[in-house]
């Protein structure tokens, strides 16, 4: 089924329809969406379970929005108003604060339809719902979240039939009474496209329906700050995810970019040097071909181009010979030449080299460590410069010199 772009890759979603019964028992039907890419699918259906069933059959994590029918659930059909507050709500029940109440307003045509329940019902409901471990992020009430999935249905006239509602609608589809009645059953099949679906599942729908796209629709929900609080979260957790990975897929493309210009400066520089080589063969020119490459290779130098040597997996390999007696403190690549004369020419660094500190109570296992290191085809020098005893350290200090 087509739909609109999912909502932060929220990708499935659980309703689960409540209809309470006269004696306070309740009964579930459920159904299960999911959505992958722009095409919509049913995962799961149910109707008439229980509240321990349906533990068994949803599975932890999937984003839930419940709607309550029934018992407990009022309605009130009020000329349209823009909003229900604490000073209006005496025209939705008299001498009733709203503080008691969770509420949901909705609006359509000349009409606005008021549906409430108290706090304490409700909240008794979503902590049953809790218990089976199931985490709801929306309640509505009534029949009216269906108004999003009437144009998926194959229901063309103004009267609307369907487990034990009726919804008249005048010819412009603006909704203009709502009747409870167990006479009043769906006529014949209801269809969403070439999807069979269940009357007593279309509210379960419309719920899963408008908590999967609730970014694209104006979802039509009682106000629960708790449930709000959780769905933010979630909301907020997809945003981080979709913008880490946005913010990563930039910083791929400037790797990338910054490789295959680093690729093209290597080429050139590449291109230039066998230019450079074969103008030298000329003696006129020599002496300026030269020139053009110090230049060059100092440009190089202050780059710390070395032949692209991984330096990472050359101090990687020197750590893993490194005998058990010995605690490394330092490694530095190229360190500052201290007995060069830097002066204005700026700090000067010894190429090529890797200057190793660490303690060792005796100096054996460093000898084994320098003789282990001068095995490596790329060491090309392996020199032990210093081992000092600490007395205040009750250790040795030493310093290895390794040119690669």
């Amino acid at each position: 089924m087509a739909v609109l772009d999912r909502f932060y890759g929220i990708k499935e979603a659980e309703g689960l329809g409540i209809v309470i019964s006269k004696d306070g028992s309740a009964t579930v039907n459920c159904c299960q969406l999911s959505l992958d890419g722009k095409n919509l699918s049913f995962e799961n259906k149910l109707t008439g379970v229980s509240l321990p069933e349906i533990k068994k059959q949803v599975k932890a994590g999937i984003p839930l929005s419940i709607n309550i029918s029934g018992r407990g659930v009022l309605y009130k059909q009020l000329e349209r108003i823009e909003d229900i507050t604490p000073s209006n709500f005496s025209s939705v029940l008299p001498n009733a604060s709203i503080d008691d109440f969770y509420v949901q307003h909705f609006p359509s045509g000349e009409y606005s339809f008021v549906s409430v329940i108290r706090k304490t019902e409700a909240d008794k409901w979503l902590e049953a719902i809790s218990e089976q471990g199931l985490s709801p992020l929306m309640l509505s009430l009534g029949p009216f979240p269906i108004a999003h999935i009437l144009p998926q249905l194959n229901i063309y006239d103004e009267e609307i039939l369907f487990a034990g509602i009726k919804i008249a609608r005048s010819a412009d589809k603006n909704w203009e009474k709502v009747s409870f009645h167990e006479e009043f059953q769906a006529p014949y099949t209801i269809k969403v496209e070439s999807e069979v679906l269940d009357q007593q599942l279309l509210l379960p729908y419309a719920a899963a329906f408008q908590l999967l796209l609730s970014g694209k629709l104006d979802a039509v929900k009682a106000d629960i700050p708790i449930l709000g609080s959780a769905f933010d979260g979630l909301i907020n957790d997809r945003k981080f995810k979709v913008n880490g990975m946005a913010i990563l897929l930039v910083f791929f493309v400037l790797l990338l970019g910054n490789f295959v210009w680093l690729s093209g400066l290597n080429a050139e520089n590449t291109r230039l040097a066998a230019e450079v080589s074969s103008s030298a063969r000329t003696s006129t020119d020599q002496q300026a071909l030269n020139d053009e490459i110090r230049q060059k290779e100092s440009l190089l130098k202050e780059l710390g181009w070395d032949g692209g040597i991984n330096k990472s997996s050359l101090i990687d390999q020197a750590a893993a010979m490194m005998p058990a007696e010995i605690t490394l403190k330092e490694i530095s690549i190229n360190p500052v030449d201290a007995a060069a004369d830097h002066g204005f020419g700026g700090i000067k660094f010894q190429e090529r080299k890797i200057l190793i500190r660490g303690e060792a109570a005796q100096i054996i296992p460093v000898n084994e460590w320098a003789a282990r290191l001068k095995s490596k085809k790329w060491a090309k020098n392996v020199e032990l410069e210093s081992y000092n005893f600490n007395n205040e350290l009750n250790t040795g200090i030493f310093t290895i010199m390794l040119t690669y």
